[in-house]
């Protein structure tokens, strides 16, 4: 896999600005290459619910030994108030945050509606 920087666990936080104007083909595979490297990804929007059902299908078929799957969950992507709907029917994105990382380092993923309990650990 790659370099352990001694026990700890490996969080990224990655800028909307690393993922904009790339496809969801092209996001989905930059998500899971650095999920692969045990890295905890926050990224700083919230996946569509389309890009979330295909990035669990993708790790579901590459699930192995040296690969346990991830763990994903996000804020802010189930508001539907008149403003969200609007920005997303004109093809726009809404504010979010979306923490995925792999399941043999997040031991713990809870989700309320005002934040996310990620307990992580090797």
């Amino acid at each position: 896999m790659n370099q352990k920087m001694g026990a700890g666990v490996q969080i990224e936080f990655v800028s909307s600005r690393v993922l904009e104007g790339r496809d969801s083909e092209h996001k989905l595979k930059y998500i899971l290459d650095n999920v692969r490297k045990d890295k905890i990804l926050v990224l700083e929007e919230a996946l569509t619910p389309q890009e979330e059902k295909t990035l669990i299908q993708i790790t579901m078929e590459l699930v192995s030994k040296n690969f346990p799957g991830i763990e994903v969950s996000a804020l802010g992507k189930g508001e539907n108030d008149l403003r969200t709907t609007l920005i997303r029917l004109l093809g726009g994105r809404t504010p979010g945050l979306t923490v995925v990382g792999p399941s043999n380092l997040v031991r713990e993923l809870r989700r309320d509606p005002n934040k996310l309990h990620l307990l992580a650990g090797t």
